[in-house]
């Protein structure tokens, strides 16, 4: 956890754009934790996009690309999803379902 002060208010600002930041700095789990295969997500790339690509589902409209993306990479990919989740140190199958369960 990194505890060191601001320097100044736009540092601040700059600071709270990034969610990886704000994490560290107060110790909060990663959102995708509950899904941990082996009970940490491992930050990085792969799990800075599972977690975009869940945004863009919840969030996007449903005619947009970004929504049709993230549905074929969460829910029908049967390679690019589960590789992300192996690096990420994610229990795909664990966290596939319940987005299909959160889905119907």
């Amino acid at each position: 956890m990194n505890h060191r002060p601001l320097e100044s208010l736009e540092d601040l600002i700059e600071a709270s754009l990034d969610p990886r930041s704000v994490r560290e700095r107060f110790g909060l789990p990663h959102p995708l934790s509950n899904f941990a295969a082996n009970g940490m997500v491992k930050e990085g790339p792969y799990a800075d996009a599972i977690l975009e690509f869940v945004n863009s589902l919840t969030w996007e409209a449903p005619e947009s690309a970004r929504h049709r993306a993230a549905t074929w990479f969460l829910f029908e990919s049967e390679r690019a999803f589960f590789r992300a989740c192996a690096v990420a140190g994610i229990d795909a199958e664990k966290l596939r379902s319940h987005l299909k369960r959160c889905r119907d």
